[in-house]
């Protein structure tokens, strides 16, 4: 841990990127080729973003207390600055679209996860929905800021425990983020509620394997990881369905190939230049904008054209 240093731009984590938020836009679209959806995987890019999401923002905090320049109060300052201008356009942007198209019912759901989303609750919020009596997820506007929330908890979370493990037991670091990650994964096999898919202590091992990533990163090299890695993302994206869901071995094998890429650290090979490529690293520093403001664009579609055809 003590070797880790801020870590320069890689174009191919924006490549990472770009392919996580089109597998989740495609797979909501739902395109079938042949009776089989394309992408049926393609929730599994939330998951993906989750082990970027670990890594990056681990290695902003790790390398800070190396370097003795940590602050708690310029960390969450960054992390407003990034996350709540984008939402809060994106909230404004739905507003009349929510007014011109919900019912009252479906308005009152809009507005309760608004209000949600803006507090990062999000996750809770649609966790306790009774969705017999809800609206379809498919016409829920704001219904992917459940994802947003779990990050934003984990960003509140995890810097309190890094310090706190940097500065008392520092030596260990590694050891506790790997136990955490084991519980995590260890509490995923107890349970097939749909609790699970919102609940922050069933995702935190795909944020600590990014940390993980991260640490063992700085300390070994070994060089086209990726060749592997790209075919174990993409396998559980292309072959499962909704069925899988909840199922922790896809996500098992689909994050077990991003770690590789991300590990892998090369600049020269095909598979890292082709990542690279401008117009998909484009899409990537875009993502978090594109996936915030897909589902709202997609549920209001579908309601749009559901009333006309009444």
């Amino acid at each position: 841990m003590s070797e880790s240093t801020k870590v320069t731009y890689r174009p191919e984590i924006d490549g990472l990127r770009a392919i996580a938020v089109l597998s989740v836009i495609v797979f909501h679209f739902e395109i079938e080729i042949f009776n089989k959806q394309l992408f049926s995987g393609g929730f599994f890019g939330v998951d993906i973003f989750f082990v970027i999401s670990g890594y990056l923002i681990s290695n902003i905090i790790i390398s800070d207390l190396n370097n003795g320049t940590f602050s708690f109060k310029n960390f969450y300052l960054r992390r407003v600055r990034r996350i709540l201008p984008a939402l809060f356009s994106i909230l404004l942007f739905t507003i009349p679209f929510a007014y011109l198209l919900l019912t009252p019912k479906a308005m009152q759901e809009y507005i309760n996860s608004a209000i949600a989303s803006i507090f990062f609750y999000a996750n809770f919020y649609f966790m306790n929905l009774d969705f017999y009596v809800s609206e379809s997820t498919k016409v829920m506007p704001l219904l992917h800021t459940w994802s947003l929330a779990i990050e934003e908890q984990y960003y509140l979370l995890f810097p309190l425990f890094a310090y706190f493990i940097y500065k008392y037991l520092k030596k260990y670091f590694t050891f506790f983020i790997g136990f955490i990650a084991l519980i995590s994964i260890y509490l995923n096999s107890l349970t097939q509620t749909t609790d699970k898919f919102y609940r922050i202590e069933f995702r935190m091992w795909e944020l600590l394997l990014g940390v993980l990533i991260m640490i063992l990163g700085n300390n070994l090299q070994i060089r086209h990881l990726e060749k592997i890695g790209i075919p174990l993302m993409l396998f559980p994206i292309i072959y499962y369905g909704d069925s899988s869901i909840n199922n922790i071995e896809p996500k098992l094998i689909a994050l077990t190939g991003i770690s590789l890429i991300i590990f892998s650290n090369t600049t020269s090979t095909f598979v890292t230049k082709l990542l690279s490529l401008k117009f998909i690293t484009i899409i990537g520093l875009s993502s978090y904008s594109i996936y915030l403001l897909h589902q709202p664009i997609f549920a209001f579609f579908r309601i749009y054209f559901t009333s006309i055809q009444w």
